[in-house]
């Protein structure tokens, strides 16, 4: 094992009031092994998804095994059947050394398969998902965080995970401000780093697991984590958050989260300032980021939390104020999330 890594800890059984005590509420990973013991999806196969699900469409990344992808720059997305990505990973061919299905919303792409799995109790408020992953031997998923406590769960194959704390941020050198997507990615390749480039990443501290059917991992949210399907791989997350009208958004704005959070919503910024609209967006800054933060987690934030977000959007573009309205708006003008389907 690599001097900078540690095991993630490993428990058999865990009640909720314990993983929020010693695991979601301090920011620390677990893995959980028999949780999903006895759900249905523990016994599917390809065969099996393809037989219940085959002629679904599916959305799958393209141009994975190139250099860009693997730094969270550049990737396209094709359509196409289950069946089409299945046989393909089968033939082992050359479309299936470049392709990923990742992030398919179970109940929406593939709702044949939604009775095989279950919300686990311990997620009191889900933020998204449940979404389907099925990565060929060998895919390298890029290092980037999430803005959302995650569960990764595998049914089939085994998957090596590493995991970066969230007030690692700087060493995980980010992709500059305004690249697309909900995620942010780090410009390392973590299993060939430049360090002459990257300087910082060489004595990063991190956590690592082999990850096996019927387990169950739990990481933070805005913690780095790089994935590798070691087999064929058929894997589950969801997204979720602590439960309560404000007690996520206090969570990641007080404590190790808050650099990334900030440079997560600063992304966002970055994201949309180009665009005609950017100006309004500024007029109603409040009202847009409230509404922005109620989408992602049905939470509202306070006028102190509002105000530390708009002085660092301040900040960053420049102002020393917000611009005047130029009109009533009943509608205040959304703040979006740029480029989901692709990266370029």
């Amino acid at each position: 094992m690599n001097k900078n890594a540690k095991e993630i800890k490993r428990v058999s059984l865990l009640s909720v009031e314990e993983f929020e005590n010693y695991y979601l509420n301090s920011e620390t990973p677990v893995i959980i092994e028999n949780y999903i013991k006895e759900w249905p999806a523990m016994k599917w196969t390809l065969s099996s998804i393809k037989a219940k699900a085959g002629h679904n469409k599916v959305f799958v990344r393209r141009n994975t095994s190139q250099e860009d992808y693997k730094v969270g720059k550049k990737y396209n997305i094709e359509s196409m059947t289950f069946n089409e990505y299945v046989e393909n990973i089968e033939a082992n061919n050359k479309k299936a050394q470049s392709s990923y299905l990742a992030v398919q919303n179970i109940k929406i792409a593939l709702p044949e398969l939604a009775n095989d799995i279950c919300i686990p109790s311990y997620v009191k408020k889900l933020h998204g998902g449940p979404f389907l992953w099925l990565a060929r031997k060998g895919h390298y998923e890029f290092c980037h965080f999430d803005p959302d406590d995650n569960f990764l769960i595998v049914f089939s194959g085994e998957k090596h995970v590493r995991l970066y704390r969230a007030n690692d941020l700087e060493n995980l050198y980010p992709n500059p401000f305004g690249s697309n997507g909900r995620t942010i990615q780090s410009q390392v390749n973590c299993d060939n780093p430049d360090f002459n480039k990257f300087p910082n990443f060489r004595n990063v501290q991190f956590f690592e697991c082999i990850l096996k059917p019927g387990e169950m991992l739990y990481f933070p949210a805005f913690w780095w984590h790089q994935v590798t399907s070691t087999d064929t791989t058929i894997s589950m997350n969801i997204f979720f958050g602590n439960d309560g009208t404000n007690t996520y958004i206090s969570k990641i704005m007080s404590g190790n989260q808050w650099l990334s959070f900030k440079y997560w919503i600063l992304n966002i910024i970055e994201q949309n300032r180009h665009l005609e609209s950017f100006r309004s967006v500024l007029e109603y800054l409040p009202e847009s980021l409230t509404s922005f933060l109620v989408k992602q987690w049905h939470e509202i934030p306070t006028k102190s939390q509002l105000d530390s977000l708009i002085n660092a959007i301040l900040d960053h573009c420049g102002l020393r104020e917000l611009p005047v309205r130029s009109k009533d708006c009943k509608n205040p003008p959304k703040l979006r999330i740029r480029g989901l389907l692709w990266r370029k």
